[in-house]
């Protein structure tokens, strides 16, 4: 990690656990039920913004510890 990464982690909010459930449900939807492979396949877009490609990572980060 670099000095200036760890300090934009540091200025950028982070994503509350409520955020990830709400994702987890959403994606859950968009994606018939397969939430994790909706987000690694949001993920992928180029045009994914950054803040909610930090809340996919955060859904990714929850739904593969289960």
């Amino acid at each position: 990690m670099s000095l200036s990464s760890f300090f934009n982690g540091l200025m950028q909010p982070s994503v509350t656990p409520d955020a990830i459930r709400s994702e987890i449900y959403f994606l859950g939807s968009r994606h018939g039920g397969e939430a994790l492979s909706g987000a690694l396949s949001e993920l992928q877009s180029a045009d994914v913004a950054p803040d909610r490609a930090r809340l996919l990572r955060a859904v990714v980060k929850q739904l593969q510890r289960r």
